[in-house]
C-alpha cells in the first residue's frame, strides 16, 4: 500500500509538469523529471538515495540479452579462482610417424621450478630443445607464462585433468628453424601420467 501511494505521488508530480503552458524554466527541468520510475521491487528509500544504491550491472529491458543474464551464476563464476598448478613429472612420448620427445616439469603453486623439453621430428630431419635456464616467469595466472631474452615464450595451463605446455617464437631453439613449424604443445594427462 505504501509503495502504491508513493508511485501515485510520483505520477501526479510528473503529470503536473505536463500542463498546456510550460513554466518559464522548462529547458532546465525536463531532465530532472524524465528519470524513469524505480523498478517495482525497489523500495522508496533506496530510490531516494540516488545512483550509488543502484547495481553495477543494469537489469535491462524485458527480452533483451542483458535481462537474460543469470546474475547469481555470473557472480559465482567471477569469484571462482582457478586452482593452483602443482606438479612434478617426467614423461616421454612417441607417435607412429616417429615424432618423439620427453619433458621434465616441476611447478609449485604456479611457480615454475624446473622445465625441460626435447622433441625430435624425424620426418623433417631436426629436433628442438627447450631448457628452463634463461627463462623468466612473467605470469602466474590465469596461465603460467615464461619468456626468454631470445623471444621464446612458454605458456602452461590446465583444462580439467590435462596440463598443456605450449611453445611459441622458439625457432632459434631448433636444429633447423623450419622444424619449429611441426612442434605441437606437450599434453600431460595428470591422472595417468601419460604425455604426448
Amino acid at each position: 500500500m505504501r509503495k502504491l501511494s508513493w508511485l501515485l505521488g510520483v505520477n501526479l508530480i510528473l503529470l503536473g509538469g505536463c500542463g498546456s503552458s510550460p513554466p518559464a524554466e522548462a529547458p532546465a527541468t525536463p531532465t530532472a523529471q524524465a528519470r524513469p520510475a524505480p523498478a517495482p521491487e525497489a523500495a522508496p528509500d533506496k530510490a531516494s538515495s540516488g545512483a550509488a544504491a543502484q547495481p553495477q550491472i543494469p537489469r535491462g529491458k524485458p527480452g533483451s540479452l542483458l535481462a537474460k543474464v543469470d546474475r547469481a551464476r555470473l557472480s559465482a563464476q567471477v569469484q571462482q579462482a582457478p586452482k593452483a598448478i602443482n606438479i612434478r613429472h617426467r614423461c616421454s612420448f612417441r607417435n607412429e610417424t616417429g615424432y618423439n620427445g620427453s619433458t621434465h616439469i616441476e611447478i609449485a603453486n604456479n611457480e615454475v621450478k624446473a622445465l625441460s623439453t626435447s622433441i625430435q621430428v624425424p620426418l623433417y630431419g631436426g629436433s628442438c630443445s627447450f631448457e628452463g635456464s634463461g627463462f623468466r616467469q612473467t605470469a602466474r595466472t590465469p596461465s603460467i607464462e615464461m619468456r626468454h631474452a631470445d623471444g621464446c615464450t612458454v605458456r602452461i595451463w590446465t583444462q580439467g585433468p590435462q596440463l598443456t605446455v605450449s611453445y611459441s617464437k622458439c625457432a632459434a631453439r631448433c636444429s633447423n628453424p623450419e622444424v619449429f613449424k611441426y612442434i605441437w604443445p606437450v599434453l600431460i594427462d595428470q591422472p595417468s601420467g601419460k604425455c604426448d
